[in-house]
């Protein structure tokens, strides 16, 4: 067994792993919509991996192009749930342009230069430009989401540097042909996918679990906060606020709850109003009562 086919196995059995706790998260989440491009992410790079794996064995034009290719959609799937989760709208035209046009040049080079090192340089140039985009977006999401060292936006931030470093490596090595270099610096590259798998994913599960965590202690703080002895007036029913002021109901409710409030007119004020509502309705009910 070759080096690079252990460090695919290996990849395939941390992202096996990581595509499953994912999708176990989405789906005790109500498979919550946010999350579903994550876990369709970590199973298109599983597959990814795998054709990786059997490469040796497949036709040429597809062990070549579709393992590096699902690659391609995996991260643009990735950058699909960094926008997502940070509530920014995708573009798929410009998605699927990008898959479409790093495809049909992986075929070029597949029939014009099949060992040529500018391949490599091809496909980190996308790859880092699909991570920077991630990373960008995700700067707009949640704070859990950017803001720690081990967010998701710095697994990203660093895989995007990693592929830029790995272009200009790449550059010098096929202009002074190293293929020893070239050689070292595949292996390290295949070895970075398990390291970026296993920053991104765990750090999405801790990201989504601590936005959970904050929006239940949100709704614990309101709870509270409308719980206990409330003063109200006898006569005006208005109630005294945390700063011994008086005001409505519906502003107390509206300022400490998320309710909100829509007027009605029910049937006992209706039949006591009805005449000078200018109205009359023989069955007493109000408009719209059932």
């Amino acid at each position: 067994m070759s080096q690079e086919t252990s460090i695919y196995l290996t990849n395939i059995i941390i992202v096996a792993i990581l595509a499953a706790l994912i999708t176990q998260h989405w789906m005790a989440h109500a498979r919550a919509r946010a999350l579903r491009p994550w876990v369709v992410a970590a199973w298109v790079m599983l597959v990814a991996d795998v054709l990786f794996v059997l490469r040796p064995e497949l036709p040429a034009w597809i062990g070549r192009v579709v393992p590096t290719a699902l690659v391609t959609v995996g991260q643009a799937v990735l950058l699909v749930g960094a926008r997502r989760t940070a509530n920014l709208r995708s573009s798929p035209l410009l998605l699927g342009g990008v898959f479409v046009v790093h495809a049909a040049l992986l075929i070029v080079f597949l029939a014009a230069a099949p060992q040529s090192d500018w391949r490599k340089v091809l496909n980190g140039v996308v790859w880092a430009g699909l991570s920077f985009a991630s990373y960008w977006s995700l700067r707009r999401a949640p704070r859990p989401y950017w803001k720690p060292l081990q967010s998701p936006a710095n697994a990203f931030l660093l895989h995007g540097f990693f592929h830029c470093g790995r272009v200009g490596l790449a550059s010098v090595f096929s202009m002074y042909q190293l293929a020893d270099a070239d050689a070292w610096l595949q292996a390290i590259g295949d070895l970075e996918v398990s390291f970026f798998m296993v920053a991104l994913f765990v750090s999405i599960l801790i990201a989504s679990l601590q936005v959970r965590n904050e929006e239940l202690s949100n709704a614990l703080t309101e709870v509270q906060t409308l719980a206990g002895l409330l003063p109200i007036c006898a006569w005006c029913k208005k109630v005294r606020n945390d700063d011994g002021y008086w005001q409505k109901v519906e502003d107390y409710l509206a300022t400490h709850s998320q309710i909100k409030f829509t007027h009605g007119i029910c049937s006992d004020c209706y039949r006591e109003h009805q005449t000078a509502l200018g109205t009359h309705d023989h069955s007493g009910k109000a408009p719209g009562a059932r």
